[in-house]
């Protein structure tokens, strides 16, 4: 978003009658706004009035259409979610246009709204046919409870739900690392501890529970040295993981291991050279 779209001329000269400001929504000042804002993924980018009042915000795949339509809407008065809400209001049966309404609301924050619509498409799509339930119920645990309101016992509810009803779905593969997530922020260590444990019973061959535990524990500055020690397990089983070598790399930097993290990020730079996250990885943890 920063280097492609936001650098572009044709931004430049739409964003020229704002204050522009970017802020890294993990950590100092920019974790405050993300907890303000209720953001619920990344990349975000709001429209505030002058006194921080939020006109509107944009989500996930942004592009310069994308926010001169919306700058143009915040300057007549117009909001395109509530005009097509009221469209699916008017035609119930329209379940496409009713899953949209729904996931726009869902990334918003907008707990009551999100609700109304996700209930009806749930209602509809019971059976999953397309795709949808497990979408929203997926959506509405990462990213209206867990990330949004930070209501993590429910966060954890709907995450249990798409793993539990559609088992097969791309979601609910993508759910666990959340739920530990949820059980964790939540205080309940013994349950997530007792999850990862059965993951990897169920699959002692994969690399996937180890990384799974190496990432909930970075992401969630949790039994950091039992993170390093699963990160390791996955490496064992693919020395060829370049993300697992990043995250053993995030965990020693967050152990203050500066130097082991530098060897760890320099393992993945070797596998993927051509990637500049990486690099980026191997200037931070050298400050």
């Amino acid at each position: 978003l920063y280097k492609r779209v936001l650098s572009s001329d044709g931004v430049k000269n739409l964003l020229s009658e704002y204050v522009f400001a970017r802020c890294n929504g993990e950590e100092g000042e920019g974790e405050k706004l993300f907890n303000q804002y209720k953001i619920t993924a990344f990349p975000t980018l709001l429209i505030l009035d002058s006194s921080g009042k939020e006109l509107e915000r944009l989500v996930d795949e942004i592009d310069e259409q994308k926010i001169k339509r919306s700058l143009e809407q915040v300057k007549s008065g117009k909001n395109e979610i509530e005009e097509i809400a009221k469209k699916v209001d008017a035609n119930p049966k329209d379940i496409d246009l009713m899953f949209n309404v729904c996931m726009t609301y869902i990334f918003k924050a907008e707990r009551e709204k999100s609700k109304k619509y996700c209930e009806k498409v749930l209602k509809v799509d019971q059976k999953n046919e397309k795709g949808y339930s497990s979408q929203i119920l997926f959506s509405l645990g990462k990213y209206l409870y867990f990330r949004g309101i930070k209501d993590y016992d429910l966060a954890a509810a709907h995450l249990e739900q798409v793993i539990k009803l559609f088992p097969d779905s791309k979601e609910a593969k993508s759910a666990f690392v959340f739920l530990i997530s949820s059980y964790v922020k939540s205080g309940k260590e013994g349950v997530a501890v007792m999850k990862l444990r059965e993951l990897v019973k169920k699959n002692p061959n994969s690399k996937e529970p180890y990384k799974t535990f190496a990432y909930v524990s970075w992401k969630n500055k949790w039994r950091i040295d039992q993170g390093i020690e699963n990160a390791r397990k996955a490496i064992d089983l693919d020395p060829s993981d370049d993300d697992a070598w990043d995250l053993l790399a995030e965990l020693y930097f967050l152990k203050g291991n500066k130097a082991e993290a530098a060897k760890a990020i320099d393992e993945a730079i070797k596998l993927k050279p051509s990637e500049d996250y990486y690099k980026e990885q191997k200037e931070r943890f050298s400050k």
